[in-house]
């Protein structure tokens, strides 16, 4: 069956930063912003633990409800809306100077650009624990055009997260696609390649390779982002 589409992992993928550096940059801007709400390390603290309620939900609620029910039981304030419009703002006034020092290839932006001109459906399938704003922003840092993905996901509109299988095929449910004409391409092998288990082939990008040695799959292909670009031109 032919190929039409191609899902793109981001950090470390389309986006190849050492993400651990930009998420140490990342925790100290962010709680910097609030100060007056708890101790930095508490705040980490928090907002770790609603992440990974986020991580776990199971497709009840989206991940934006998962979040905000998770950090406002462990820290508590009298409005809520409000203290996430802080949030929103932060990420829209902040985040951006989080770009600052940082080198980007341009291999990603030429991949991007070539499957485009041959005419691929493409999607950011990131892991959806962030506001739209802040995904939008990492994918201009890698000189990429948001509106060049049918879809992109983030925390207000994902009700699952990577690694469970459901975060693929509620992309698939979205976009009325079947997973026999997806590949998959991203560096972690046990968030990203288990999008295998849907029938879609997969690419693990090794440039920035992650691998916790849980759970192993056998992607279809495997790479440097560079042998991607080549690849990529050789089939398509």
């Amino acid at each position: 069956m032919e190929r039409d589409t191609i899902l793109f992992d981001l950090d470390g993928t389309l986006l190849p930063i050492d993400f651990d550096e930009f998420l140490h940059r990342y925790f100290k801007s962010l709680t910097g912003e609030f100060t007056d709400i708890a101790e930095p390390d508490r705040f980490i603290e928090v907002l770790l633990k609603a992440t990974s309620d986020m991580i776990d939900n199971q497709g009840e609620r989206l991940n934006r409800e998962v979040f905000m029910d998770s950090f406002f039981s462990l820290i508590k304030v009298d409005d809520r809306e409000a203290l996430m419009r802080r949030f929103d703002r932060f990420y829209e006034e902040k985040f951006p100077l989080l770009r600052k020092g940082l080198v980007i290839d341009t291999t990603p932006a030429r991949i991007i650009d070539f499957l485009k001109k041959k005419g691929y459906q493409l999607i950011i399938a990131t892991n959806p624990v962030f506001p739209l704003e802040a995904i939008t922003e990492r994918i201009s840092w890698g000189r990429l055009d948001p509106d060049d993905f049918v879809l992109i996901t983030h925390y207000e509109n994902m009700h699952y997260c990577k690694p469970n299988p459901g975060f693929f095929r509620e992309i698939m449910d979205k976009l009325d696609l079947k997973p026999e004409r997806c590949i998959m391409v991203g560096n972690d092998m046990q968030e990203d390649m288990v999008a295998g288990k849907l029938g879609m082939a997969t690419y693990l990008v090794e440039d920035h390779l992650i691998d916790r040695h849980r759970e192993s799959f056998i992607p279809d292909w495997r790479g440097t982002l560079n042998e991607l670009e080549l690849y990529l031109k050789e089939i398509f």
